[in-house]
């Protein structure tokens, strides 16, 4: 993966990896909505969405999560 020099840290996959694990380790299964609006608080407001698919695809591709309906799950 090249790491972007010219976008914040805050909005790297792996950051944002880290705290979907974190909060998917509290509650095994969470629904994307509330995932998405909790990322944010973390993060910043007005993340965009795409950020987190990305994200998302990234740790399931690492088979870190599965996604079962609308809910993310650790895996």
């Amino acid at each position: 993966m090249i790491i972007n020099l010219d976008r914040e840290p805050k909005y790297s996959l792996y950051y944002i990896g880290s705290i979907i694990i974190e909060e998917l380790k509290n509650n095994q299964s969470i629904p994307l909505e509330v995932l998405l609006k909790k990322v944010r608080t973390k993060i910043d407001k007005n993340l965009h969405i795409d950020f987190l698919y990305y994200s998302l695809d990234w740790l399931f591709l690492l088979s870190l999560i599965q996604v079962q309906g609308n809910r993310v799950e650790l895996c």
